[in-house]
Protein backbone atom coordinates (compact mmCIF):
# COMPACT_ATOMS: atom_id res chain seq x y z
CA UNK A 1 0.00 0.00 0.00
CA UNK A 2 1.34 3.41 -0.98
CA UNK A 3 1.84 5.99 1.77
CA UNK A 4 1.27 9.74 1.63
CA UNK A 5 2.24 11.83 4.65
CA UNK A 6 1.01 15.30 5.57
CA UNK A 7 2.94 18.04 7.36
CA UNK A 8 0.92 21.25 7.78
CA UNK A 9 0.29 24.25 10.00
CA UNK A 10 -3.49 23.76 9.69
CA UNK A 11 -4.07 22.71 13.31
CA UNK A 12 -6.63 20.09 14.35
CA UNK A 13 -9.62 22.25 15.29
CA UNK A 14 -10.99 23.05 11.85
CA UNK A 15 -12.04 21.12 8.77
CA UNK A 16 -8.88 21.77 6.75
CA UNK A 17 -7.01 18.50 7.41
CA UNK A 18 -10.07 16.32 6.79
CA UNK A 19 -10.73 18.21 3.58
CA UNK A 20 -7.20 17.55 2.30
CA UNK A 21 -7.47 13.86 3.14
CA UNK A 22 -10.84 13.59 1.43
CA UNK A 23 -9.50 15.19 -1.74
CA UNK A 24 -6.53 12.81 -1.81
CA UNK A 25 -8.68 9.73 -1.19
CA UNK A 26 -11.15 10.72 -3.90
CA UNK A 27 -8.29 10.40 -6.40
CA UNK A 28 -6.21 7.69 -4.70
CA UNK A 29 -8.68 5.60 -2.65
CA UNK A 30 -6.19 2.85 -1.81
CA UNK A 31 -3.40 4.99 -0.33
CA UNK A 32 -2.68 5.23 3.37
CA UNK A 33 -2.50 8.82 4.65
CA UNK A 34 -0.32 9.44 7.70
CA UNK A 35 -0.29 12.64 9.74
CA UNK A 36 3.23 13.72 10.63
CA UNK A 37 2.11 16.98 12.21
CA UNK A 38 -0.57 19.62 11.78
CA UNK A 39 0.76 21.72 14.65
CA UNK A 40 3.69 23.36 12.88
CA UNK A 41 4.06 27.00 13.93
CA UNK A 42 2.29 29.21 11.41
CA UNK A 43 4.28 29.63 8.18
CA UNK A 44 7.40 28.24 9.88
CA UNK A 45 9.40 26.39 7.25
CA UNK A 46 12.23 25.52 9.64
CA UNK A 47 9.75 23.86 12.03
CA UNK A 48 8.19 21.86 9.21
CA UNK A 49 11.54 20.74 7.82
CA UNK A 50 12.82 19.63 11.23
CA UNK A 51 9.69 17.64 12.11
CA UNK A 52 9.54 15.97 8.69
CA UNK A 53 13.28 15.21 8.82
CA UNK A 54 12.73 13.41 12.11
CA UNK A 55 9.94 11.25 10.75
CA UNK A 56 10.27 10.48 7.06
CA UNK A 57 13.11 7.94 7.26
CA UNK A 58 10.87 5.65 9.33
CA UNK A 59 8.53 5.15 6.37
CA UNK A 60 9.01 2.76 3.47
CA UNK A 61 10.97 4.08 0.52
CA UNK A 62 8.68 5.33 -2.21
CA UNK A 63 6.49 7.22 0.27
CA UNK A 64 5.23 10.65 -0.81
CA UNK A 65 5.57 13.48 1.71
CA UNK A 66 3.41 16.57 1.22
CA UNK A 67 4.46 19.77 3.01
CA UNK A 68 1.62 22.28 3.18
CA UNK A 69 3.34 25.09 5.07
CA UNK A 70 3.81 28.50 3.45
CA UNK A 71 2.56 26.83 0.28
CA UNK A 72 -0.43 28.79 -0.99
CA UNK A 73 -0.46 28.68 -4.77
CA UNK A 74 -0.87 32.40 -5.27
CA UNK A 75 1.81 33.28 -2.70
CA UNK A 76 4.50 31.10 -4.29
CA UNK A 77 6.08 31.32 -7.71
CA UNK A 78 6.88 27.62 -8.15
CA UNK A 79 6.48 24.19 -6.59
CA UNK A 80 8.91 21.31 -6.35
CA UNK A 81 8.99 17.54 -6.43
CA UNK A 82 12.21 16.21 -4.93
CA UNK A 83 13.54 12.70 -4.57
CA UNK A 84 16.28 11.68 -2.18
CA UNK A 85 16.96 8.69 0.07
CA UNK A 86 14.27 6.87 -1.90
CA UNK A 87 11.48 9.23 -0.80
CA UNK A 88 9.41 11.82 -2.68
CA UNK A 89 8.78 15.32 -1.31
CA UNK A 90 6.22 17.85 -2.51
CA UNK A 91 6.77 21.42 -1.33
CA UNK A 92 6.62 25.00 -2.44
CA UNK A 93 9.95 26.41 -3.62
CA UNK A 94 10.37 28.21 -0.31
CA UNK A 95 13.51 26.68 1.18
CA UNK A 96 11.97 23.52 2.62
CA UNK A 97 13.93 21.18 0.35
CA UNK A 98 17.26 22.84 1.09
CA UNK A 99 16.63 22.50 4.83
CA UNK A 100 15.63 18.84 4.50
CA UNK A 101 18.49 17.82 2.24
CA UNK A 102 22.08 18.89 1.77
CA UNK A 103 23.95 19.24 -1.53
CA UNK A 104 25.63 15.90 -0.76
CA UNK A 105 22.34 13.99 -0.65
CA UNK A 106 22.21 13.47 -4.43
CA UNK A 107 18.81 15.10 -4.55
CA UNK A 108 16.84 15.01 -7.79
CA UNK A 109 14.52 18.01 -8.08
CA UNK A 110 11.74 18.82 -10.53
CA UNK A 111 10.13 22.25 -10.82
CA UNK A 112 6.56 21.19 -11.40
CA UNK A 113 4.42 22.08 -14.37
CA UNK A 114 1.05 23.32 -13.12
CA UNK A 115 -1.87 22.02 -15.20
CA UNK A 116 -4.76 24.41 -15.78
CA UNK A 117 -7.14 22.19 -13.81
CA UNK A 118 -5.05 22.53 -10.64
CA UNK A 119 -6.58 25.52 -8.89
CA UNK A 120 -4.69 25.24 -5.60
CA UNK A 121 -1.74 23.51 -3.98
CA UNK A 122 -3.70 20.49 -2.73
CA UNK A 123 -5.04 19.74 -6.21
CA UNK A 124 -1.52 20.07 -7.67
CA UNK A 125 0.11 17.84 -5.07
CA UNK A 126 -2.69 15.26 -5.35
CA UNK A 127 -2.33 15.21 -9.14
CA UNK A 128 1.44 14.73 -8.88
CA UNK A 129 1.10 12.05 -6.19
CA UNK A 130 -1.24 10.12 -8.47
CA UNK A 131 1.33 10.21 -11.28
CA UNK A 132 4.00 8.90 -8.90
CA UNK A 133 1.88 6.20 -7.24
CA UNK A 134 0.03 4.85 -10.28
CA UNK A 135 2.43 5.50 -13.15
CA UNK A 136 5.84 5.90 -11.47
CA UNK A 137 6.35 9.24 -13.22
CA UNK A 138 8.97 11.76 -12.16
CA UNK A 139 10.94 13.58 -14.85
CA UNK A 140 7.82 14.00 -17.00
CA UNK A 141 6.17 16.18 -14.35
CA UNK A 142 8.20 19.31 -14.90
CA UNK A 143 11.68 20.69 -15.50
CA UNK A 144 14.72 19.32 -13.75
CA UNK A 145 16.65 21.92 -11.74
CA UNK A 146 19.79 21.87 -9.60
CA UNK A 147 19.83 22.03 -5.82
CA UNK A 148 21.38 25.51 -5.91
CA UNK A 149 18.57 26.75 -8.16
CA UNK A 150 16.10 26.23 -5.32
CA UNK A 151 15.28 28.83 -2.70
CA UNK A 152 18.12 28.64 -0.18
CA UNK A 153 17.49 29.59 3.44
CA UNK A 154 21.14 29.99 4.31
CA UNK A 155 20.33 32.10 7.38
CA UNK A 156 18.79 29.01 9.00
CA UNK A 157 21.97 26.96 8.71
CA UNK A 158 24.70 26.76 11.30
CA UNK A 159 27.85 28.63 10.27
CA UNK A 160 31.48 27.87 11.07
CA UNK A 161 33.72 30.91 11.62
CA UNK A 162 36.46 31.49 9.06
CA UNK A 163 39.11 30.71 11.67
CA UNK A 164 37.39 27.44 12.60
CA UNK A 165 37.17 28.40 16.27
CA UNK A 166 33.42 28.75 16.64
CA UNK A 167 30.03 27.65 15.35
CA UNK A 168 27.10 30.04 15.23
CA UNK A 169 23.70 28.40 15.18
CA UNK A 170 20.15 29.22 16.13
CA UNK A 171 17.06 27.73 17.71
CA UNK A 172 14.87 26.24 14.98
CA UNK A 173 12.24 24.34 16.97
CA UNK A 174 10.68 24.05 20.42
CA UNK A 175 9.28 20.59 21.10
CA UNK A 176 6.35 19.38 23.20
CA UNK A 177 8.49 19.36 26.35
CA UNK A 178 9.74 22.90 25.80
CA UNK A 179 13.20 21.76 24.69
CA UNK A 180 14.89 24.26 22.38
CA UNK A 181 16.41 22.47 19.37
CA UNK A 182 19.21 24.16 17.43
CA UNK A 183 20.48 23.67 13.89
CA UNK A 184 23.92 22.54 15.12
CA UNK A 185 24.39 18.86 14.33
CA UNK A 186 26.59 16.45 16.23
CA UNK A 187 28.52 15.73 13.05
CA UNK A 188 29.32 19.42 12.52
CA UNK A 189 30.23 19.86 16.18
CA UNK A 190 32.70 16.96 16.17
CA UNK A 191 34.26 17.96 12.84
CA UNK A 192 34.95 21.49 14.06
CA UNK A 193 35.78 20.60 17.65
CA UNK A 194 38.73 18.28 16.93
CA UNK A 195 38.87 17.22 20.59
CA UNK A 196 39.21 20.82 21.84
CA UNK A 197 37.54 22.31 24.90
CA UNK A 198 34.40 24.31 24.26
CA UNK A 199 31.93 26.75 25.75
CA UNK A 200 28.30 27.05 24.65
CA UNK A 201 26.73 30.50 24.85
CA UNK A 202 22.96 30.91 24.77
CA UNK A 203 21.31 34.10 25.98
CA UNK A 204 23.24 35.06 29.12
CA UNK A 205 24.12 31.47 29.97
CA UNK A 206 27.45 29.67 29.57
CA UNK A 207 28.04 25.93 29.77
CA UNK A 208 31.04 23.77 28.86
CA UNK A 209 29.53 20.32 28.96
CA UNK A 210 27.15 18.28 26.82
CA UNK A 211 25.23 15.51 28.56
CA UNK A 212 25.41 12.04 27.09
CA UNK A 213 21.88 11.39 28.37
CA UNK A 214 19.36 13.45 30.33
CA UNK A 215 20.32 12.09 33.76
CA UNK A 216 24.05 12.41 33.06
CA UNK A 217 25.00 14.33 36.21
CA UNK A 218 27.58 13.90 38.96
CA UNK A 219 25.56 11.88 41.47
CA UNK A 220 28.57 11.68 43.78
CA UNK A 221 28.25 15.42 44.39
CA UNK A 222 24.53 15.39 45.11
CA UNK A 223 21.41 13.28 44.67
CA UNK A 224 20.01 13.12 41.15
CA UNK A 225 16.72 14.65 42.31
CA UNK A 226 18.58 17.81 43.28
CA UNK A 227 19.47 18.39 39.63
CA UNK A 228 15.80 18.75 38.67
CA UNK A 229 15.37 22.17 37.09
CA UNK A 230 19.02 22.43 36.01
CA UNK A 231 19.86 23.49 32.46
CA UNK A 232 21.68 21.06 30.19
CA UNK A 233 22.72 20.65 26.58
CA UNK A 234 22.36 17.30 24.83
CA UNK A 235 22.36 15.93 21.30
CA UNK A 236 18.81 14.71 20.79
CA UNK A 237 17.56 11.61 18.98
CA UNK A 238 18.13 13.36 15.62
CA UNK A 239 21.65 14.39 16.67
CA UNK A 240 20.91 18.11 16.91
CA UNK A 241 22.15 20.14 19.86
CA UNK A 242 19.28 20.80 22.24
CA UNK A 243 18.87 23.06 25.26
CA UNK A 244 16.82 21.38 27.97
CA UNK A 245 15.81 21.47 31.62
CA UNK A 246 16.25 18.22 33.52
CA UNK A 247 12.83 16.87 34.52
CA UNK A 248 11.09 19.90 33.06
CA UNK A 249 7.36 20.45 33.34
CA UNK A 250 5.28 23.54 32.75
CA UNK A 251 3.64 23.72 36.19
CA UNK A 252 6.40 22.97 38.69
CA UNK A 253 9.82 23.37 37.08
CA UNK A 254 9.36 25.15 33.77
CA UNK A 255 11.30 24.42 30.60
CA UNK A 256 14.01 25.92 28.41
CA UNK A 257 11.54 28.22 26.72
CA UNK A 258 9.78 29.49 29.84
CA UNK A 259 12.76 29.65 32.23
CA UNK A 260 15.42 31.02 29.91
CA UNK A 261 13.32 32.93 27.39
CA UNK A 262 14.68 30.91 24.48
CA UNK A 263 12.66 31.42 21.30
CA UNK A 264 12.81 30.65 17.60
CA UNK A 265 15.94 31.98 15.85
CA UNK A 266 17.72 32.89 19.08
CA UNK A 267 21.47 32.60 18.60
CA UNK A 268 23.55 29.78 20.10
CA UNK A 269 27.34 30.00 19.79
CA UNK A 270 29.94 27.33 20.52
CA UNK A 271 33.49 28.58 21.00
CA UNK A 272 36.46 26.21 20.91
CA UNK A 273 39.78 26.62 22.72
CA UNK A 274 42.94 24.52 22.84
Amino acid sequence: MSVITLTTDYGIKDHFVASVKGRILSVLPSVQIIDISHCIDFYNIANASYVLFGAYQNFNKGSVHMVLVEAEMYDQTSFLLAKFNGHYFLTANNGTITLLASPEDQTEIIQLDIPDFCSDTVSLFTHVAKQIVTENKFYELGTRIDYNDCELLVELRAKVADDGNSIKGSVIYTDHYGNAVTNISKDLFERVRKNRKFEIKAKRYRINRINQFYADFNTEAKDLREYEGDMLFIFNDLDFLQMSIYKSDYENVGNAKSLFGVTYRDTVIIEFTE
